[in-house]
């Protein structure tokens, strides 16, 4: 993957080109023109430190950073760089999809008369634009096909920001691509945040859970001072405000997450020390981390995983077909294989494993996930359900934990080796 940086994007588009295509895609002579009187003649001055101001200058290119409508012609304009690459692009990232239901098996798309493939080539955001190829070649031939057609609209790419991530088949170990531009070899990283999410060249998501408890963290620490340690706010308000500015942090876009067990105990680890910070309970209490909870009246990260994978999926199921997300949700890479023996833990492991743990029927739930209010209803109570089956189990391992060292000698084996509860003699000695 490339992703593609361009230089002072907003401040560089070219009015005239903008003009031109708003009366290509049919936008009325009158509505150009007063979109061209709000930009012409425009002036700014240049505020320094000291509270000086510069001479007047004429701004002749660029939208107006601030105007609402700045970025609708920012959008209109960035969309146009698809018509110019449009059927001059190679092959990306081939998938096939079938949309029609029945998202576990896999072996519906062996129907080949059935499934319909795509060519996942780019991803652009605004100006934030990640091309994707299964080979060198290919994705140096598509970052040169995107250059020529951003220069075509007056855009320059920021070559040192612009990156390359590679990620490698495992049974297909490789060197790394050396993609150029205008003559530069660009640079390879590990990791690169893209649209707010870190990706990795190891396929998981182990960067984004440490910058995600990075800047969490950073964001509960910004607020300890002046509301979580001030103590004429109720610890009711107190958190409220945890929920509503951390927790977002720490689990922005999880949705979309392959959650591994050691990544949930490292976001359980992070949010039961902010809660025991803001209810002021020490080590020395020792308070169980179920009781936290129930104090702070909140739910486990676990159980907030749950929901928010669930809601979101439903989500992408009432999609139209022709909405991406949709597709690859219901889709697998057309060409490889994966290998044998253990296996790389799938999103759809994860989304399974769910529906299971709320109790909701795997062959029939996109039936109701069309319908929005039933699915939130039922994510809703049966995260509730899940979250207090999990407390239950905690209670109860708890309890035999304390039987187990009130009473050490109770499974050891009485003389002779035979086991109290089968009779059988153990051969060890």
């Amino acid at each position: 993957m490339a992703f593609i940086d361009l230089a002072k994007a907003f401040d560089t588009v070219n009015r005239s080109a903008l003009w031109t295509i708003l009366q290509k895609i049919g936008c009325p002579d009158k509505l150009v023109n007063i979109l061209r009187l709000l930009h012409d003649d425009m002036m700014a001055t240049v505020l320094d430190s000291n509270g000086s101001q510069s001479d007047p200058f004429k701004v002749e290119s660029g939208v107006k950073q601030g105007c609402v409508i700045a970025p609708t012609l920012f959008s209109i304009f960035i969309a146009m760089i698809l018509h110019l690459v449009d059927g001059k692009l190679p092959t990306g990232v081939e998938i096939i999809y079938r949309t029609d239901g029945k998202l576990f098996n896999l072996s519906r798309l062996r129907a080949k008369t059935k499934v319909t493939t795509k060519s996942v080539i780019e991803l652009q955001y605004a100006d934030d634009n990640v091309i994707c190829a299964h080979s060198e070649e290919d994705l140096q031939a598509t970052l040169n096909t995107f250059a020529e057609a951003y220069e075509k609209l007056g855009l320059s790419l920021n070559i040192e920001k612009t990156k390359v991530l590679f990620q490698q088949a495992p049974a297909n170990p490789s060197a790394k691509p050396g993609i150029q531009l205008n003559g530069v070899t660009l640079e390879n990283v590990d990791h690169f945040r893209y649209l707010g999410s870190h990706l990795s060249t190891k396929v998981n998501i182990d960067t984004e859970i440490q910058h995600r408890l990075s800047s969490a963290s950073a964001a509960f620490f910004r607020m300890k001072q002046r509301v979580f340690d001030d103590r004429d706010i109720h610890r009711e308000t107190k958190v409220l405000v945890y929920k509503a500015i951390v927790l977002p942090t720490l689990l922005y876009a999880c949705e979309t997450w392959t959650v591994y067990r050691r990544h949930t105990k490292l976001l359980e680890r992070f949010h039961q020390r902010c809660l025991r910070k803001i209810l002021q309970i020490s080590w020395e209490d020792r308070r169980t981390n179920v009781s936290v909870l129930e104090e702070a009246k909140t739910t486990s990260i676990e159980a907030m995983l749950l929901r928010h994978q669930l809601r979101w999926t439903g989500h992408v199921v009432r999609m139209p077909d022709h909405r991406l997300p949709k597709q690859l949700l219901y889709s697998e890479l057309k060409n490889g294989k994966r290998n044998v023996g253990g296996q790389e833990k799938r999103f759809k492991d994860g989304l399974k494993a769910n529906l299971k743990n709320c109790g909701i029927d795997t062959e029939n739930w996109e039936a109701l996930a069309l319908e929005r209010s039933d699915w939130r209803s039922t994510v809703t109570s049966s995260a509730a359900e899940f979250e207090e089956a999990r407390t239950e189990g905690l209670r109860e391992k708890r309890a035999k934990r304390k039987e187990h060292q009130a009473n050490p000698d109770r499974d050891r084996l009485p003389p002779g080796n035979r086991c109290p509860h089968c009779g059988r003699i153990c051969g060890s000695t």
